[in-house]
C-alpha cells in the first residue's frame, strides 16, 4: 500500500476477515492519524472476530466502528506506555514493517492523507538451469 507517497508492505494473516478485506484491494482513500496511528475507510461491513484494546507496533485492524483500517506506528492518545492502545476493540488482521520515520513522512492533503491499498502480486518461481548430467572433471596431474 501507499500512504501518504510513503510505501508499506503488509503481509495479512490467514483470518476470514483478513480475506474479506485481501478481496477489496485494490481501493484509494483519505486517511487521518490519531496518535501515532493511520485509519482510513474500508468498504466491509463484517464482525469484530478477535477484538482487541492493546495492539502491537506494525500491527494492521479492523476497526468496525468505522468502519476503518488502522495502521499502529506507535502510541495512541489512550496509551499510558509505547504500546498502542486503540479507540475501542478492534481486530487484529496482519502485521507491517513500522518505521517511525515513515510515519513522519507521510504528505498531508487538504482532505487527509492518500491511502492507496493494492495488493502485491507474488512472482512465480522461476525454474533454474537443469543440473548437469556430465560427471566433474577428473583433477590434473597438480591435482586441480
Amino acid at each position: 500500500m501507499t500512504v501518504g507517497g510513503v510505501e508499506i508492505i503488509g503481509q495479512l494473516n490467514d483470518s476470514e476477515l483478513a480475506e474479506q478485506v485481501w478481496k477489496l484491494a485494490p481501493w484509494e482513500t483519505w486517511g487521518e492519524t490519531w496518535g501515532e496511528e493511520i485509519y482510513f475507510p474500508v468498504r466491509l461491513n463484517a464482525e469484530n472476530t478477535d477484538p482487541q484494546q492493546t495492539v502491537a507496533v506494525g500491527d494492521i485492524a479492523y476497526w468496525p466502528e468505522g468502519p476503518d483500517l488502522c495502521l499502529f506506528f506507535g502510541p495512541t492518545p489512550k496509551s499510558a506506555g509505547p504500546e498502542p492502545v486503540v479507540a475501542s476493540p478492534a481486530t487484529v488482521i496482519g502485521r507491517f514493517e513500522a518505521r517511525h520515520a515513515d510515519f513522519r513522512m507521510f504528505q498531508r492533503e487538504r482532505r487527509g492523507i492518500l491511502v492507496r491499498v493494492e495488493r502485491v502480486k507474488d512472482e512465480p518461481a522461476q525454474p533454474g538451469p537443469e543440473p548437469a548430467d556430465e560427471p566433474a572433471p577428473e583433477p590434473d596431474e597438480t591435482g586441480q
